[in-house]
């Protein structure tokens, strides 16, 4: 999907606007430092990757345990969320077009709503890069960012995860959980 040149600058200024988010705390995925606790959960964009998303959810909180729904905040558009049941979840924002500007990206009461979230790792889900999602993951404060491989998600994760076979969505997914260790 080509972005506008509207989205493009809008995304350039959220970007320089942005650092002041970024954490300079590392976070060691190996058995002798701190693994992530807390995870933020982006939902796709695209209403054909729903199915995959809720399987990644469902997994994940199968891998958790009991006490994921208090370990896992999930944030992403409506249509998308009302697809998944997320009724066992305590904490997740599901937005509109409302809640976005001019340029269709977060707007100002979404921003800040991610800037209050505190979490160890930001997990997108979106199979290719989404401006939306990739803003607020640079909003949320978090020592580890994921996101699938794209030329313009370098500025957004510290992990980018290539898909490759057949099921290219679903081998990125199982990487995911790899490098989380779960």
């Amino acid at each position: 999907m080509e972005l506008s040149k509207k989205t493009k600058a809008a995304l350039w200024w959220q970007r320089l606007k942005g650092k002041a988010h970024s954490s300079n705390q590392t976070l060691s995925l190996s058995n002798q430092g701190q693994s992530p606790g807390r995870f933020l959960i982006i939902l796709p964009e695209q209403s054909i990757e729903s199915d995959l998303a809720r399987r990644f959810v469902q997994s994940m909180r199968n891998a958790l345990g009991p006490i994921a729904v208090n370990q896992m905040r999930i944030i992403g558009p409506a249509h998308i969320g009302n697809l998944l049941d997320l009724s066992d979840f305590h904490d997740f924002i599901l937005y509109g077009d409302k809640d976005l500007n001019r340029w269709n990206l977060p707007g100002k009461e979404l921003i800040w709503a991610c800037q209050r979230i505190q979490v160890d790792a930001v997990l997108d889900l979106n199979q290719s890069f989404a401006p939306v999602s990739a803003t607020l993951c640079q909003t949320v404060t978090a020592k580890l960012k994921i996101g699938f491989f794209s030329e313009d998600g370098e500025s957004y994760y510290n992990i980018m995860v290539k898909r490759k076979g057949e099921e290219l969505a679903e081998s990125g997914f199982k990487e995911i959980f790899q490098i989380l260790g779960i």
